[in-house]
């Protein structure tokens, strides 16, 4: 017990007080200076046994130091929450804050730590390793704590390995780990090499002046030889003048419990040695500082509770003047969130009224260019309309005046011929005038050909004397000869499929359609399909090119002439009209034509 008492302070004098020193040597900001005034003040609620108090404070400052990865006081944190675990013997929560301390003196890069974590790691598994070794214990494990006593073990030799290497005038921190090393050794029953530890111990502390740590050091010493001397009877000389040593000193410094645990050891000592005299004052010695130590305790312990009383009314006051600070405060951010609350709501709602109030007028303006562009478009689809109008009479004016110089005219000079050649049979060969005659008539001939030339261009040339076919097959040959582009057509049973009228226009809407490509598509090649589908009984016209394609949906292309009219002539052959375009895609425009029954 007395061991146990001894290691959980010198645990924290090792861990804590050297951590005040380490401030010595690096520049802290505001903040951290903070941080280690609260470090230290829940070290000394730890020290005080006011474990909540510790944790509290030391979790706050583990956390603000998470926020900031301030990798140095997320260690010093863990490793103050670890030391208080220990203490109040949660072993497994007290190895979990040693390990991340660890982890985090890694990421702080600061290898004395690291040291110092290791140490925590060791000191907790001698610890579970000592609650196995207790045969009484339920958790009682001879094999396992062995196992324990090794990575306890581990853990020491890294730790003396950095001090021996990084700084062998840390004298505290061998002796500490010296202390450590002889107390593993010492539950192994390995009596010689817990000696010499323990000796390494007390020259380790009287070189760094803490006499206060030798002491109890001096007295395990002597405990180890009057152990080893249950083996080995040439050690009890040596326990005896270490007890005795240590007992002297534990007297003078007023070290009750070491003193007590001496005394007895001395009484055992003593009657090993068969001075039974001295035994016996021995054992009155340890009843009397027994006693002592009880009514010291209990006295102790009365001083403790009325100091907690004063001070938790102390604290309960300031607790209260604080709460009452709070609660004004509490008021006054309230008030102030309440008018900063009205304030922005008023602000929001002049904010939705101005936009109101902009969209109205947005939407105004946009019905004013809506109905301009209304007003536009009737214009142009009556424009449209007008020409489509005045095209459609020059078709038919055409068509008439055709008709008129084939039919009229031409039926007029077939005649005049049929006179001429009457005329030629009669003119005997010799007649000065006969050739005068055939000149005249080869002329006649000439002027009826004119004619039929006239009249047919007028019925559209091609068209009118072989049908849609050849005439489209004409206009595929004319626009290859220019080389402007590779002009394809494909065909597929349309022979008869339209009448006279619809062949017209299907014929001027390719022609509309190429022009529109030659002038605006920047295309290598295009495509007139035109295919009959006798299921659906209709004709599908299809233009497509590889050119640089356009948007249909742009006001400036959809509204135009061109495509009006287009649709103007699909609509009058009631068919279905589809434009498949995009910028850089080419375009593709399909017609549907219905066929009409015969």
């Amino acid at each position: 017990m007395a061991l146990r008492k001894f290691l959980l302070i010198l645990l924290s004098f090792v861990l804590f007080f050297q951590v005040e020193a380490d401030q010595d040597n690096q520049e802290l900001t505001e903040q951290e200076k903070v941080w280690m005034e609260l470090i230290l003040k829940a070290d000394d609620y730890s020290m005080r046994s006011k474990y909540d108090s510790a944790i509290i404070i030391a979790q706050e400052i583990a956390l603000a130091a998470e926020k900031e990865n301030n990798y140095e006081f997320m260690t010093r944190a863990y490793l103050v929450m670890g030391a208080v675990h220990y203490r109040m013997n949660k072993i497994d929560l007290a190895a979990e804050l040693y390990e991340k301390s660890r982890r985090s003196a890694e990421k702080w890069n600061n290898p004395s730590f690291i040291a110092r974590a290791d140490l925590g790691k060791g000191i907790v598994y001698e610890r579970n390793a000592t609650k196995m070794m207790d045969s009484e214990s339920q958790d009682y494990d001879s094999i396992k704590s062995l196992k324990l006593l090794d990575s306890a073990l581990f853990y020491y030799q890294k730790t003396r390995r950095y001090y021996v290497e990084n700084a062998p005038d840390n004298s505290l921190m061998l002796a500490s780990v010296a202390q450590n090393f002889s107390a593993n050794h010492y539950r192994r029953g390995q009596f010689l090499k817990a000696i010499e530890e323990r000796r390494t111990a007390i020259k380790l502390y009287r070189a760094a002046g803490y006499e206060y740590y030798e002491i109890p050091s001096i007295y395990q010493l002597g405990h180890a030889f009057l152990k080893h001397y249950e083996q080995s009877t040439q050690y009890l000389d040596s326990a005896q003048k270490y007890l005795k040593s240590s007992y002297e000193l534990g007297m003078d410094k007023g070290m009750d419990e070491m003193t007590m645990d001496a005394s007895k050891d001395l009484a055992v000592v003593n009657r090993y040695l068969g001075n039974l005299e001295n035994a016996a004052f021995f054992k009155s010695q340890t009843d009397s500082l027994a006693k002592g130590i009880l009514e010291s305790d209990y006295e102790n312990r009365v001083l403790e509770l009325r100091a907690q009383y004063q001070t938790a009314t102390a604290e309960l006051e300031a607790e209260k003047a604080n709460s009452r600070s709070l609660r004004l405060e509490r008021n006054r951010n309230i008030t102030v969130i309440v008018a900063l609350t009205v304030l922005i709501l008023f602000s929001i709602w002049l904010y939705v009224l101005d936009q109101k109030r902009k969209t109205i007028k947005a939407i105004a303006a946009k019905n004013d260019e809506l109905n301009k562009q209304r007003i536009d478009e009737l214009l142009q689809q009556q424009e449209i309309a007008s020409l489509q109008g005045v095209l459609e009479g020059q078709e038919q004016e055409r068509k008439r005046v055709a008709i008129d110089l084939h039919d009229r005219l031409g039926g007029i000079l077939s005649m005049v011929k049929l006179h001429f050649s009457a005329v030629e049979e009669k003119l005997p060969p010799d007649n000065p005038e006969k050739k005068k005659f055939l000149t005249a008539s080869e002329l006649l001939d000439l002027a009826a050909g004119e004619v039929r030339n006239i009249s047919h261009n007028l019925l559209s040339g091609v068209l009118a004397k072989f049908g849609l076919l050849p005439a489209l097959k004409d206009l595929t040959d004319r626009i290859n000869e220019s080389g402007e582009i590779k002009l394809n057509l494909i065909q597929y049973n349309v022979e008869n499929a339209l009448n006279g009228e619809q062949e017209l226009q299907v014929y001027r809407i390719v022609q509309e359609l190429i022009s529109n490509i030659l002038k605006h598509s920047e295309a290598k090649e295009a495509t007139i399909q035109l295919i009959r589908n006798n299921d659906e009984k209709k004709v599908n016209l299809i233009v497509e090119d590889d050119g640089k394609g356009f948007d249909p949906s742009a006001p400036s292309l959809s509204g135009g002439i061109g495509l009006s009219n287009l649709k103007a002539r699909v609509g009058k052959l009631n068919g279905q009209f589809h434009i498949d375009s995009g910028k850089g895609a080419g375009t593709s425009i399909s017609i549907d034509i219905p066929i009409e029954d015969d």
